[in-house]
């Protein structure tokens, strides 16, 4: 999945956290002694290149993302099916799941010292639904063609009208970081305004320069409605090279950074660094182009899943499970009415060639694609070939740059390939994968096509009952498992090393994509 859609699903059920402790026993004394906390100073994180937008309605990429997180604040953050309130003060639907009342807290501010209120949640409502604005997160909330109606109750409540039950509505709302009706009022393309360069949020930090291919700056925002923060400054360094990234990260010129989960030993005998591997719901798969030939045949599509060896293929990318879980479902974990109830495929040569044979297809020959700048998905791809020249499929294998990968799975008139090394991160809320399986999805990058499936995506996202919504989801993923358009690999943990002068990780709270919730919690400990 491209990058960049792959993220901008992330926050439809964006889902918080906790870290779990790894290695180095600097990790474990984190959470568990007292710290001197040191109010000020400066932390830097390192990202891949410069944002594209500083602007939440815009967002869609990990490093855009991060950096608008410190910058807006959500309404609220997903946590499963718990809520962690920001902006907002309460959430409430009616008994028939069509109306959504959302009130604001009092007292409220935007980073220039304007209170922000229901006028700003209206206008931003109106943004993100308006077609000319061009925003990636319109289709959360225009429902069957028709956009959700947006009403103002008073100064702090907003009344949202649903023109049909969508219950993942709730996650759609845990998108909404409001941006200021006061600046942005009146720009005919919001996306392009210059005032994006210079943003005005209501987040725990504000902006305050930024040096063009080098690095962005931001500094505490005193009115932050989660607490002032402990930190002066957040430092985003821009650096493309990941070498050079993890060069820094070892330094100490960087404060904390995501780490390969296979070079993960080094960074944890590190004695200046402490290292947290949390799930965040990613899930590492290959996906089986079910246009092609051969591939178009569910026998041949499970021969292959009871030919591939999860055993080696994880350990050719992660040395071991420790980080990397084997998958069975094609959802993570953490996903509402997981199951791991599903055929397992286990490693069987045998009924891999049977099924072969049943299948009818002789001397397949297949492409395998992968990103050439990962060595791990190359040592992947090896155990795929190896796998599969055992029951007499032959597997070309083709690594590509990551924009020229990237565009195999995005557009479907360049898709040049029978198997690609994939992986998605998109939350707790069920409905969100739909658009990785349903007939046109947005990220069926499998080309998969099943009416009947289709027709169950869509029930249970109208299902108001939970016991018969949970019954529908376990059905699709068993039906999935069944069908094979894309063969789980296992569940990848985030990996992230951070300098042991950091404190605050526990109550900052580690999160997908953008690595901390709350940066207001962050602080420098005091030796």
């Amino acid at each position: 999945m491209k990058m960049k859609k792959l993220l901008t699903m992330v926050l439809v059920a964006s889902t918080t956290l906790v870290a779990a402790a790894c290695g180095n026993s600097n990790t474990a004394k984190e959470t568990s002694t007292k710290e001197n906390i040191k109010d000020g100073g400066n932390l830097v994180f390192s990202i891949r290149g410069e944002p594209e937008i500083l602007n939440p309605i815009y967002a869609y990429d990990r490093d855009t993302m991060t950096m608008d997180n410190a910058l807006f604040a959500p309404l609220f953050y997903m946590n499963g099916d718990k809520i962690d309130y920001t902006l907002a003060e309460e959430v409430k639907h009616s008994d028939d799941f069509l109306t959504y009342t959302v009130k604001l807290k009092k007292d409220l501010k935007w980073h220039d010292g304007k209170p922000l209120t229901a006028e700003d949640l209206i206008f931003t409502m109106k943004q993100i639904m308006d077609e000319k604005q061009n925003s990636p997160f319109r289709s959360a909330f225009v429902i069957n063609d028709k956009p959700v109606g947006v009403k103002k109750v008073d100064n702090l409540t907003v009344e949202f009208k649903l023109p049909t039950v969508q219950m993942p509505f709730m996650n759609s709302l845990a998108q909404v970081s409001p941006i200021p009706k006061h600046v942005f009022e009146g720009e005919k393309d919001i996306k392009k305004s210059a005032k994006n360069e210079k943003p005005i949020g209501s987040g725990a930090f504000k902006f305050k320069e930024s040096k063009k291919g080098e690095s962005i700056t931001l500094e505490k925002f005193d009115n932050y409605v989660g607490g002032k923060p402990h930190l002066d400054t957040i430092t985003y360094r821009i650096i493309a090279d990941p070498n050079s990234s993890r060069v820094a990260l070892e330094n100490g010129e960087v404060s904390a950074n995501y780490i390969d989960i296979s070079g993960i030993s080094k960074f944890e005998k590190n004695e200046k660094l402490k290292v947290i591997a949390y799930d965040e719901g990613m899930v590492d798969n290959l996906v089986l182009n079910c246009k092609t030939t051969g591939l178009d045949k569910k026998e041949v599509r499970q021969a292959i899943a009871y030919a591939l060896n999860k055993d080696d293929l994880i350990k050719a990318a992660y040395e071991s499970e420790k980080y990397a879980p084997k998958a069975y479902s094609p959802l993570p974990k953490n996903a509402l009415y997981y199951t791991e109830d599903v055929t397992k495929y286990d490693l069987n040569k045998d009924k891999a060639k049977e099924l072969l044979k049943k299948s009818g297809a002789e001397n397949l020959k297949l492409k395998l694609v992968y990103r050439n700048d990962k060595k791990t998905l190359e040592n992947q791809a090896l155990v795929v070939k190896e796998n599969l020249k055992d029951i007499g499929i032959d597997v070309e294998l083709k690594g590509l740059e990551a924009n020229a990968f990237f565009q195999q799975i995005d557009d479907p008139a360049k898709a040049d390939f029978d198997l690609i090394f994939n992986g998605y991160v998109m939350g707790s809320e069920p409905d969100a994968y739909k658009e990785v399986f349903m007939t046109g999805g947005a990220f069926n990058a499998s080309r998969y096509n099943n009416k009947e499936l289709d027709d169950l995506w869509n029930k249970a996202a109208v299902e108001t009952d939970k016991t018969k919504r949970e019954e529908i989801y376990k059905t699709i993923q068993k039906e999935l498992i069944e069908d094979m358009p894309v063969y789980p690999i296992c569940y990848s943990n985030a990996t992230i090393a951070v300098n042991k002068n950091v404190g605050g990780i526990k109550e900052a709270k580690t999160a997908p994509v953008y690595m901390f919730q709350d940066l207001s919690k962050l602080y420098i400990i005091e030796e």
